[in-house]
């Protein structure tokens, strides 16, 4: 079976603080997200956290996040981190980091291995933003965070590009997860009845007292969660996963957690920018009104409700998880194919961030001279 390492520095604030004894235990620590726990399922994976490294790419994910978490308990007390520099990352076929916790200097030790990496932050935009012209550092695949709508075939670029120059963007969720692998979690909880609503993250702020007890009419609303495994066991004893129609946009993690762990998502199209194609056609409401009409014809016909939550749950196990996995393993047969040699990597890796340079800089520029033809209709409409 595949080994992956899915790796972090022991200062990223994301995913798991502890390595182990086993699946629950690893993301029962996590500072919020689950992550990609679909790993288990498909691949002999272990978690790793490895000691903070100065190198440049190491520091660039802080970049991207660190104002947000300030004051946040991001290393217990107690808990220990490996050496990367110690590390025999032979031992696995693929590594999975998140940003970038392994350097360079390390990774050219190691060319057997396919180096994988995502950014935390940039979301599925983030390659055509920030991380443009990914994978670089030596990295052999960057995990962009899209849905794996399609499987590869030997003519699709990446698989080329992978081929050629041993470098590739893979279509990969940062919730890589099959359709029950929240679920399989907490095994003690299978029997338990399904009422009520778990709300979202961001809908929580916006929730008001009307709205918490018109849906109280129809089942428990929980809002209220300290870890990660509090989130998962409303989300298992609910009926539904509910996006306010007064929450701010987001790109829609939550979405892919909430389906895994058997919920019917109810979300406004508007409010989810990076997954609306999990949603169901149909179901879609702009007032809370109109979602409180929605559960009640949910809740009035059972057929309905069961038919939506399957589909929600194929498209989430074959774009979360069958497909990625599948990938991913074809990914790995072309890398271990390529005569393409570490000069041509790295010259490969020049060639892209200096077209992506350019692009970046002119979608700037556009974006500015968009900006002021704006102003100029706004200054002429007020004179």
């Amino acid at each position: 079976m595949t080994r992956v390492c899915v790796v972090k520095q022991h200062t990223t604030y994301d995913l798991f603080t502890r390595t182990g004894p086993d699946l629950p235990a690893i993301v029962a620590s996590s500072n919020w997200r689950s992550g990609p726990i679909g790993l288990w399922e498909a691949f002999d994976t272990s978690a790793r956290i490895v000691v903070e490294d100065p190198a440049p790419e190491c520091q660039l994910g802080k970049r991207h996040w660190s104002q947000y978490v300030q004051g946040w308990d991001i290393w217990p007390a107690g808990n220990t981190a490996d050496d990367a520099d110690a590390v025999d990352w032979a031992q696995y076929d693929i590594v999975i980091s998140i940003d970038v916790a392994v350097p360079t200097r390390i990774v050219r030790r190691f060319p057997s291995v396919l180096w994988c990496y995502y950014f935390i932050e940039g979301g599925p935009a983030g390659i055509d933003g920030p991380f443009r012209g990914s994978p670089f550092f030596a990295y052999n695949i960057f995990l962009n965070h899209r849905l794996a709508k399609n499987l590869l075939s030997p003519a699709s670029r990446s698989l080329r590009q992978m081929r050629t120059s041993r470098r590739a963007v893979l279509d990969f969720p940062y919730y890589m997860q099959s359709a029950r692998s929240v679920r399989s979690l907490y095994p003690e909880l299978a029997t338990e009845p399904r009422a009520g609503f778990c709300l979202s993250h961001h809908s929580r702020g916006v929730l008001t007292e009307g709205d918490r007890a018109a849906l109280a009419k129809i089942g428990p609303v929980r809002t209220e969660w300290h870890t990660i495994a509090d989130i998962h066991r409303a989300e298992i004893q609910s009926s539904y996963f509910v996006v306010h129609p007064a929450s701010m946009p987001s790109a829609g993690l939550a979405l892919i957690e909430a389906v895994s762990a058997g919920c019917l998502v109810l979300a406004p199209v508007r409010c989810i920018w990076g997954f609306p194609e999990l949603l169901t056609s149909g179901l879609d409401f702009q007032s809370v009104d109109e979602l409180l009409e929605l559960v009640h014809t949910l809740e009035s016909d059972h057929e309905l409700y069961q038919e939506v939550r399957v589909q929600q749950e194929s498209r989430v196990e074959k774009w979360c998880f069958r497909n990625p996995a599948r990938n991913l393993e074809t990914m790995l047969r072309a890398f271990r194919s390529s005569a393409a040699s570490p000069g041509r990597q790295r010259r490969a890796e020049m060639r892209a961030h200096a077209v992506a340079a350019g692009e970046l800089t002119a979608l700037r520029v556009a974006r500015r001279a968009r900006r002021a033809v704006r102003g100029a209709r706004f200054v002429g409409r007020e004179i």
